[in-house]
């Protein structure tokens, strides 16, 4: 995914990004080299938790992928496919991203909103 860091902070000798995306924005723990403020940058976005169906990931009313921030909690909305073995890839865009569930579900998805207060950013180097 495509972002552009609006800035760089460390807190407990952890690295963050607030960046900006087509998506919309919000904070990630950045795993890498230390970028720079206003860099654009191509980043794997990884979710590191199990969704939990009706508690962190639902239904979404949007058809639009995006990103919002709220309070320490991100929802992400994107079009969830290719539910197997508790895994499934949260399309965001033309970006990808692995989602674990705690169970597969057993009905056609769609769109989905995720709720999560960790996101985190590798990057590419592309």
């Amino acid at each position: 995914m495509k972002i552009r860091t609006i800035d760089v902070f460390s807190e407990q000798d952890t690295l963050y990004v607030e960046f900006s995306s087509p998506f919309g924005n919000g904070t990630a723990f950045w795993h890498g080299a230390k970028p720079s403020i206003g860099e654009d940058l191509d980043v794997e976005f990884e979710l590191d938790e199990v969704f939990f169906w009706k508690k962190n990931i639902d239904l979404s009313s949007d058809m639009t992928p995006k990103i919002t921030a709220n309070d320490g909690t991100h929802t992400i909305t994107g079009e969830l496919i290719n539910d197997t073995d508790n895994y499934a890839i949260l399309k965001l865009g033309n970006s990808v991203i692995l989602v674990e569930l705690n169970q597969s579900i057993s009905h056609n998805v769609g769109f989905v909103d995720v709720r999560t207060t960790a996101i985190h950013f590798y990057p590419t180097n592309i």
